[in-house]
């Protein structure tokens, strides 16, 4: 990975001390477009709660998956106003910045812009054009949201400020509802790995799951960084933690371990801190993919390696039956290898579509490939996975610059990406339109926003030192 320049890190302490000074100025200068950009993206969690808290389908029991809310192709009305709004708001934002917007666009995530032109294009040789598109202008929708987010302001933790307060939420009301209405939270299904799992005021366990794992992960980097009230930090945790818990999604779990250790590693170790930041990144990094590798047995050692992993995640040597799903949609991807079958076009609930061979394998309908690699390239071809390559790549690189001169915020970012990496070896998230996926989506905007900060902060020193 490349390493940043020494000039960022020495300007360390003096940019999170003035961007700390900043913090409240700022906040009132982004006036309404904020607020209402808060809101549009809040907005994205309450779109993928159901409706009422005893929605479940029969389909979705056997495998505790990640259902979700109704195909955006039937979506409600009120799902479209907002998919509008936010489109309209984020134009108007960007428009209205737009010398702000020339100088991120410098910054931005090249795999993440690679992708999102990449889901629109492939509506030219989908098998399911219009699903295509309008998936497209739903991910679409929510990159530009995250990227007029980053424009408004110049807070270092805009991030955490939008983030936790859905999060949050949505744990605290499941835990209260838990208490009330135990049954209302809990999964339907008698195998071991749903019985008496909660998943809350979200559609599935393993949905529920994820969310608690962003929320533990950001709230214990609140108290490593030692920011803030270490009350509010520890308080947080627990909730988070107990959600976790709760819901017995062993990925989340296994994933929240590897976040945490990695924070603890690069933020309170100080013979890392100070020499081996770097090669803690990459060791994490190459150890996850070279699993994935070893889960779809690219690679041989799938016994012995992947014997840890099972351990930890109480998985069996079929990933609960998920390598059945894999099977047939790795049959599928050998119809078009390189571009793919366009995006979102093959989870379509209809006898027509070819992933309706589940119905007659397995007796329901999985809804996604349990793999958030697989059902990349199974969408976009390996031209796509090169793409989310790109971005794994491109978002270390910068956290790592980021890293010299605010390593609470690196450090979180960096976790959070790890976790949706573990995540997505057992589901699918990557570029998924999902609430969990949009929070990553935040993240990395507001780390290349974050590397224009220091920048700035550093032209603007030079300057006066002139």
């Amino acid at each position: 990975m490349p390493k940043a320049s020494g000039s960022i890190r020495g300007a360390a302490p003096h940019y999170v001390a003035g961007a700390n000074r900043n913090a409240g100025t700022t906040a009132r200068k982004a006036g309404g477009a904020g607020a209402l950009l808060s809101i549009l993206f809040w907005s994205i969690f309450y779109e993928y709660l159901p409706d009422n808290l005893g929605l479940h389908q029969v389909a979705f029991q056997g495998m505790g998956g990640t259902a979700g809310p109704q195909d955006v192709s039937t979506a409600n009305t009120l799902d479209r106003i907002i998919k509008v709004c936010m489109i309209a708001v984020s134009v108007y934002v960007i428009a209205t910045r737009w010398s702000l917007t020339r100088s991120l666009a410098k910054n931005i995530n090249v795999g993440l812009v690679a992708l999102l032109v990449l889901a629109p294009v492939s509506a030219m040789w989908s098998i399911k054009s219009d699903a295509t598109l309008l998936r497209s202008i739903s991910l679409v929708s929510i990159g530009l949201l995250c990227v007029a987010i980053s424009l408004v302001g110049r807070h270092r933790q805009r991030f955490q400020q939008l983030a936790t307060p859905p999060l949050m939420f949505i744990l605290v009301a499941s835990l209260v509802l838990g208490i009330i209405f135990p049954d209302q939270i809990t999964e339907l299904g008698n195998d071991l790995s749903q019985k008496g799992a909660w998943h809350g005021i979200a559609f599935t366990k393993n949905q529920f799951g994820m969310m608690a794992s962003m929320g533990v992960i950001i709230c214990v980097n609140r108290w490593l960084a030692r920011e803030g009230r270490t009350s509010w930090a520890v308080a947080g945790a627990a909730v988070a933690f107990a959600c976790l818990i709760l819901s017995r999604s062993n990925t989340s779990q296994f994933a929240t371990i590897v976040a945490v250790v990695f924070m603890t590693l690069v933020m309170r170790v100080p013979i890392i801190k100070q020499r081996y930041s770097t090669h803690v990144v990459i060791a994490f990094a190459a150890t996850i993919l070279l699993y994935e590798l070893v889960v779809q047995d690219v690679i041989p050692g799938a016994y012995t390696l992947l014997a840890p992993i099972r351990g930890l995640t109480g998985k069996d040597a079929t990933f609960s039956a998920r390598t059945i799903i894999w099977d047939v949609v790795k049959e599928h991807i050998k119809a078009a290898p390189y571009l793919g079958t366009g995006y979102g076009a093959y989870w379509i609930l209809s006898p027509t579509s070819p992933s309706y061979v589940f119905m007659y394998l397995m007796y329901f309908y999985p809804t996604e490939a349990h793999n958030g690699y697989l059902d990349i390239v199974n969408d976009l071809g390996f031209l796509g996975l090169i793409c989310l390559l790109m971005f794994l790549f491109w978002f270390m690189r910068q956290a790592l610059q980021l890293l010299r001169f605010d390593r609470s915020q690196a450090a979180l970012y960096l976790a959070l990406l790890f976790q949706e990496m573990v995540m997505n070896m057992s589901e699918s998230e990557w570029f998924s339109r999902s609430s969990t996926f949009a929070v990553l989506f935040l993240a990395t905007t507001c780390l290349s926003r974050g590397l224009l900060d220091v920048r700035l902060h550093r032209q603007s020193v030079g300057s006066a030192g002139r």
